[in-house]
């Protein structure tokens, strides 16, 4: 169903002039998970226009108030998935999107983002994209063209000269001033984040993914620059050597980061490093490595690093580093949707971590990365109605993988409007 999500709190503006004023809502819950690591039995969340009013086991209905009963179901925050990528879309060649122009990519990303919402993603972070491409799907749903979450965006990943295939979106710098130079031009296009190449990528056939690029000054005058707008810098990297330089730069979250030592990870602890794995990028890819699509370098790099990743992801878990889903949606075998709450399955499979623990990192702790922490990640007064109401019977916290199932979610709520029903 097509609801676009994005009307003024509140109220809705008809054609002939007249203010209508929009019902509260109460949703009843059975169970409420939170999202910051605590649940309520027999809770109710009152909705007023797009956001959330009050929330308790005693909450007052007003007069004229719809009530929505779900006593006898799991209700939890919205997911959120900071790392997608609009102008892929998990073919097993990232290269073919030379084949599209910016305005085909804009068209096929704005299909692609509509299957987020399905599996209950009303929050996602485009972390590089070509030209404007990002922008112009944002555009349409924020426009109410396309039923998709609200999409925030990092504009060009900010590498050195030849760090990337330029089919990726890049903005080259070199050298300190060149960095601060990239990094204000990112902002002044109206970017909610900064994503940084700080060493060589999987997917770029000229560059080994291990190999530092940027240096660690390099590095901190783009999160010093970030930081003094308020945003959040993220940055990929891969290899001791660009690891370290990421964490002591003073980046905010650390993407991707294989394989994690042990110096490293003390490292982040020190500095409060969120730490943003992407497991089921490489998860899912290496499951194909035998089909022969994937570009023969990426499964050469792709084989270097996996058998590393688990214990690294371990560790982190152990050490109670804060983590962030993100799956690198859009790379080869990382489909839109059905990645966000695999990823978090992985967290609890492969890495140890709780089912609590992985929705955190799905909710709160992936607000935390974009900063919007304060707006939504939890269910909570004043923050943004995104919710699921999920279906009678499934309950993540017994059951992670639950949410890997669309039909598991009955209902998707986004601004306080439902924008799914299963």
């Amino acid at each position: 169903m097509h609801n676009p999500p994005h009307s003024k709190a509140g109220y809705i503006e008809l054609y002939i002039g007249v203010t209508l004023t929009l019902k509260d809502i109460l949703l009843k819950a059975g169970t409420l998970i939170v999202g910051d690591g605590t649940t309520l039995s027999g809770a109710s969340i009152l909705i007023n226009g797009d956001s959330i009013s009050e929330v308790g086991q005693d909450v007052s209905i007003p007069s004229d108030t719809d009530v929505l009963d779900f006593s006898d179901r799991v209700v939890m925050p919205g997911l959120i998935d900071p790392h997608i990528h609009v102008c892929f879309d998990g073919s097993a060649d990232p290269g073919e999107a030379r084949q599209f122009s910016d305005e085909l990519l804009a068209i096929r990303g704005s299909q692609l983002v509509e299957k987020l919402l399905q599996y209950g993603i009303t929050t996602a972070g485009d972390a590089a994209g070509r030209g404007n491409v990002p922008f112009a799907v944002k555009d349409a749903i924020e426009k109410g063209l396309v039923n998709g979450p609200c999409l925030l965006l990092c504009g060009r990943m900010i590498t050195i000269t030849g760090g990337r295939e330029a089919l990726g979106g890049s903005n080259e710098a070199n050298g300190v001033d060149d960095v601060r130079r990239a990094v204000r031009e990112e902002i002044g296009r109206g970017v909610h984040f900064i994503k940084l190449a700080a060493t060589g990528a999987i997917s770029s056939k000229h560059t080994e993914s291990m190999s530092a690029q940027f240096d660690q000054d390099e590095l901190q005058a783009a999160a010093d620059e970030t930081r003094k707008v308020g945003k959040m810098s993220h940055a990929h990297a891969y290899g001791d050597v660009g690891i370290r330089n990421t964490i002591l730069a003073g980046v905010d979250v650390l993407v991707h980061g294989h394989p994690l030592n042990k110096e490293n990870l003390e490292l982040m602890k020190k500095h409060g490093t969120m730490y943003m794995p992407t497991v089921v990028t490489y998860y899912e890819s290496q499951l194909h490595h035998d089909d022969g699509d994937l570009p023969e370098y990426m499964v050469r790099k792709e084989k270097e690093i996996f058998p590393l990743i688990e214990e690294g992801v371990k560790n982190a878990v152990k050490a109670g580093i804060d983590l962030v889903v993100g799956t690198d949606s859009g790379m080869p075998y990382t489909y839109y949707g059905k990645s966000t709450p695999e990823e978090m399955e992985l967290f609890v499979r492969l890495g140890g971590a709780s089912e609590m623990d992985a929705i955190i990192a799905g909710t709160k702790n992936a607000a935390r990365a974009l900063k919007i922490d304060s707006r939504v990640g939890t269910i909570e007064p004043g923050k943004s109605a995104d919710l699921l109401v999920l279906a009678p019977g499934k309950n993540p916290l017994e059951d992670i993988t639950v949410l890997q199932d669309k039909e598991s979610i009955s209902r998707v709520i986004l601004r306080g409007k439902t924008v799914i029903e299963h």
